[in-house]
């Protein structure tokens, strides 16, 4: 019945192409429909994307000012160590350390304790020597077939089993090497406290060696085992480590270098400050033109203007004035002799289109060197009342982002749904609508049919 160039042959202007057309006419109201029903839809599928990005953007703010506040994270807590002669000592030191001077005179640097035997011409051959010895509480046995290569690798051997048998610590560990071809006995640590000791407990594989005496005592000893030696602000110190000394100024790890002398200074680690203040700048311009990109209208080169995906939402678009407003706000609980108030104080300023920057520098240099304390709670104050800002947004479990990112999936689901039921109902239409046409159609020609069937009986019969 739908076939119109079979139903209707012969019948004038009565073609498939007019059929289409009728069919797209009555068909256009449906059409339009679904069109704007997917344009929603396409819009919705933008906005529960952009709701992401959105807490993306919040979350990276919320975290880059959590350093700038008091607490566990706070940037401020951070101190660093200037030596005035790193070829004699370096330092590090956590928040814990107490921002003074110390001057350090090193007199003497830990040294590990070292031993050697006799000199041996070949050590791969066999010295003949038979017995048990016992170094730093490990034994190790020798046979007459063994060389020097071979006694050097069976202590080493009897140093890794006992470390991993727990009968000897790593601290009193040791190593055994050959130069030149003297057995060298080496302890892993230095310090007096770490100074090797021997025995032999069967034979004088030990002695025989040229390690031992023959009262028992080191025959070539080549270093003592000795402490490190120094002062700290006039107080003697001797420690078993030339490095990570951290048992002498609390919060401060010491590194010697060499003997000599220098000045270590804690303070407050201002340049890791300033990044930390940069970040958090660089966080707050990337969201607050993201919000104005996305809740205002942008101009096109044609001078028409796109409304941003989140331009209805009004919370969103006074919010990103509302940050930067707060931001650049009086301490309200600032002491009365306070220098520092505001941020732009600090050399913090405020530019076109609500971008922040760094301006000056040495603004912020010059308070932390002269009222950092002041500066910190300056932060603090600011920071607090920001992080209030974003928390309903950034923290829980059902935060004002998730549910308007919920509230825009819910209306996506909606939406999908009514372009299904659309799509199905305009189906069944254009069905209904081809098939009354294609009838009215085949009417059509039936009756001109007829009319031509009488006109050629009516000349036959009366010619």
């Amino acid at each position: 019945m739908n076939n119109i160039s079979t139903a209707f042959k012969g019948a004038a202007g009565l073609t498939n192409d007019y059929y289409e057309a009728l069919v797209t006419a009555s068909m256009q109201p449906q059409r339009l429909a679904i069109q704007r029903a997917k344009e929603r839809q396409s819009a919705l599928k933008v906005e529960t994307a952009v709701y992401t990005d959105l807490d993306t953007k919040m979350t990276a703010l919320y975290d880059a000012l959590d350093a700038l506040k008091n607490g566990t994270n706070s940037v401020f807590d951070d101190k660093t160590v200037t030596s005035s002669d790193k070829t004699i000592a370096t330092a590090s030191a956590t928040s814990s350390a107490a921002n003074a001077p110390y001057d350090l005179v090193v007199n003497t640097m830990a040294k590990a304790h070292r031993v050697r035997g006799a000199q041996v011409a070949d050590t791969t051959a066999a010295l003949g020597y038979t017995g048990s010895f016992t170094i730093n509480g490990v034994q190790v046995s020798a046979t007459a077939t063994d060389s020097l290569d071979t006694i050097r690798d069976n202590i080493n051997a009897a140093v890794t089993s006992a470390i991993d048998a727990a009968t000897l610590t790593t601290d009193k560990s040791f190593t055994a090497s050959i130069i030149d071809g003297y057995l060298v006995i080496a302890a892993d640590s230095t310090g007096q406290d770490y100074r090797l000791t021997a025995t032999d407990d069967t034979g004088t594989v030990l002695q025989s060696l040229g390690v031992l005496n023959g009262s028992g005592g080191w025959a070539n000893q080549l270093q003592d085992g000795i402490y490190a030696n120094f002062t700290l602000n006039g107080i003697t110190i001797t420690r078993n480590s030339n490095t990570d000394i951290t048992d002498v100024v609390n919060g401060m790890t010491l590194n010697l270098v060499a003997a000599g002398s220098a000045t270590l200074t804690v303070a407050p680690d201002t340049s890791s400050a300033t990044t930390k203040i940069n970040t958090f700048i660089s966080k707050l311009n990337d969201l607050t033109s993201w919000l104005a990109a996305k809740t205002g209208n942008t101009k096109g080169t044609d001078g028409t203007y796109t409304r941003g995906v989140l331009a209805s939402n009004i919370g969103l678009h006074n919010l990103r004035r509302t940050i930067v407003q707060t931001v650049f706000s009086t301490w309200s609980a600032a002491p009365a002799t306070a220098t520092y108030t505001r941020l732009d104080q600090l050399g913090i300023e405020l530019g076109d289109q609500l971008s922040v920057s760094l301006a000056d520098s040495s603004k912020l240099s010059t308070g932390m060197s002269n009222q950092y304390s002041e500066v910190v709670d300056l932060f603090d104050a600011v920071m607090t009342n920001v992080s209030n800002l974003l928390s309903p947004y950034t923290q829980g479990t059902d935060t004002l982002v998730d549910k308007m990112k919920s509230a825009a999936d819910s209306a996506l689901t909606s939406q999908d749904n009514k372009v299904t039921k659309l799509e199905a109902s305009a189906a069944r239409r254009e069905e209904l609508i081809r098939n009354q046409i294609a009838y009215q159609f085949a009417a059509i020609n039936s009756y001109n049919d007829q009319g031509r069937s009488v006109m050629s009986t009516f000349f036959n019969t009366y010619g």
